[in-house]
């Protein structure tokens, strides 16, 4: 994780120096690149990566110049205590280089006539893990045809931003990967199924953790944030770029994937802004004169799966308001706003209609994690789990139970306004959800799937058995998107499901 300086303040006029050395002190893995994980004790004594093997003690030299440099710097001058409040930068020229966090989608992507979308829901590694899955079986359902690679955009919340991030930094193996980030079917589920919570825990205890929770505006949110970039969103050992562990900007991702919306819930208390849909696209920094392109992959992510109760809101500067006392943006889990992703798909659809760009044809999948059986089971006499000890885990439930009432709704509306983008035969609709398996004993099982960014190796293998059932050949909502590709229109309805 990089040093990043808030640009306003770091210490108060009224904080003794020696607190500001002392937070740049426990700077100083990061100073020298050292990114410390708990993976094992050999990398707490030797530098990370092989082109900075060397031993830490014959870094010394170099820290003690950075520990003045930036003591001085930032204890010097700076007034407030915004240091780790934010990391957007401000948006100096308008640059559209590489701008794929974006509405406007243009067809630069598999059908030029067709308009495919992906929509992934929120659920934790549940989400995660079920979606990078779909997405998996839509390159191999069929042996003439690449569906993941029609798709054109994928809209996505909380766990569902996981793996859509992922793909979209990503490269299909046997590409020259600049950032060593690879689409292949074992190493995607193996890093939607690694326990993040543990991995959380873990980077609590760092020394320049803690003193950066206690000290500054850094918090839980931020430091899952590292914990996803270290696993996720940063420049793996493989990569061709020399600068190993650097965390990955939105403005690199894949030009060849497909467009993101990574989406959260604005917790601003001020111009009504509290409750409305905040999306990590060029369009809603532009609202605040930011640069989208500058912004950390894995804190767009972390922004839109900041589950009130286990984490706090991530916090952008808003840089219209400059001329004034210090303006910032609160956000927080996208879900609360919806946890379906529809909204920001019918944005799309208007940013399109007002750009005129029209495509012929139009799909639209919805991949839903929710489950339909929450709360504990009725034979567990005690209702914590290993959780509890931390964090209350029945907050979830009790959200799930409100958002549950606010789904139908929700599906509802879109479908309304879908039927009347385009005629039924050159549309389509497919809402993939647990509730599709029949098989009762299998459907139980997912709906036990709790909400977590961890799952269980049962839960994994439930998962893939739900794919396997459902996402088939034999599947006529598959069957109709290839009749969409292949002869122009579909034969039937607009509104597709498959059950299995």
């Amino acid at each position: 994780m990089s040093v990043r300086y808030s640009g306003h303040s770091v210490c108060r006029q009224s904080a003794v120096g020696f607190q500001c050395i002392v937070l740049t002190v426990l700077q100083l893995p990061q100073v020298i690149s050292l990114r410390l994980r708990a993976d094992s004790i050999t990398q707490f004594i030797t530098l990370k990566h092989e082109h900075f093997s060397r031993p830490i003690y014959q870094k010394f030299r170099l820290a003690i110049i950075s520990i003045l440099l930036l003591s001085m710097t930032t204890c010097s001058s700076w007034t407030n205590t915004g240091l780790f409040a934010y990391t957007n930068r401000q948006k100096f020229t308008d640059r559209t280089l590489n701008a794929k966090a974006s509405f406007l989608v243009i067809p630069d992507r598999g059908d030029p006539e067709m308009l495919m979308i992906l929509a992934f829901s929120g659920g934790g590694s549940r989400a995660a893990y079920w979606s990078a899955s779909v997405m998996l079986r839509l390159e191999q359902v069929f042996p003439d045809l690449n569906l993941l690679e029609q798709v054109d955009a994928i809209s996505a919340v909380s766990g569902g931003a996981l793996p859509a991030a992922y793909y979209a930094l990503s490269t299909d193996p046997g590409v020259e990967s600049k950032h060593g980030r690879i689409w292949r079917e074992d190493i995607v589920k193996q890093l939607m199924s690694q326990n993040y919570i543990a991995r959380w825990i873990g980077n609590w205890f760092w020394p320049s953790n803690i003193a950066k929770y206690w000290f500054t505006a850094f918090d839980r949110t931020d430091i899952m944030a590292q914990t996803l970039a270290d696993n996720l969103y940063d420049i793996d050992v493989s990569g061709e770029d020399l600068m190993k562990g650097r965390d990955l900007l939105m403005g690199e991702m894949n030009t060849e994937r497909p467009y993101v919306i990574l989406n959260s819930t604005n917790a601003t208390a001020e111009n009504n802004q509290f409750g409305q849909l905040f999306t990590f696209t060029k369009q809603d920094f532009d609202k605040i004169d930011s640069e989208i392109n500058d912004y950390s992959i894995a804190r767009a992510v972390m922004a839109s799966a900041s589950f009130p109760g286990a984490f706090n809101s991530m916090t952008l500067l808003d840089y219209t308001k400059s001329e004034e006392a210090p303006h910032y943006i609160h956000i927080f889990d996208g879900g609360n706003v919806d946890n379906l992703r529809l909204m920001s798909v019918q944005r799309i659809l208007h940013t399109l209609h007002v750009n005129q760009i029209d495509y012929k044809k139009i799909v639209v999948i919805l991949v839903d994690a929710y489950t339909a059986a929450g709360g504990v089971q009725a034979t567990q006499a005690d209702s914590r789990s290993t959780l509890d000890f931390i964090v209350d885990s029945n907050i979830i439930d009790a959200t799930d139970s409100l958002l549950s009432a606010n789904r139908k709704n929700k599906i509802s509306r879109f479908i309304e306004a879908f039927k009347l983008v385009r005629k039924p035969s050159r549309s389509l609709f497919y809402h993939l959800k647990f509730s599709d398996i029949k098989d009762g004993p299998l459907s139980k099982k997912l709906n036990r799937i709790k909400t977590s960014f961890s799952i269980e190796a049962k839960d994994r293998v439930a998962i893939d058995n739900a794919i396997d059932r459902l996402l088939t050949p034999q599947n006529t909502c598959l069957v109709q998107i290839k009749q969409l590709l292949e002869h122009y229109e579909h034969q039937g309805d607009s509104l597709c499901s498959y059950s299995n």
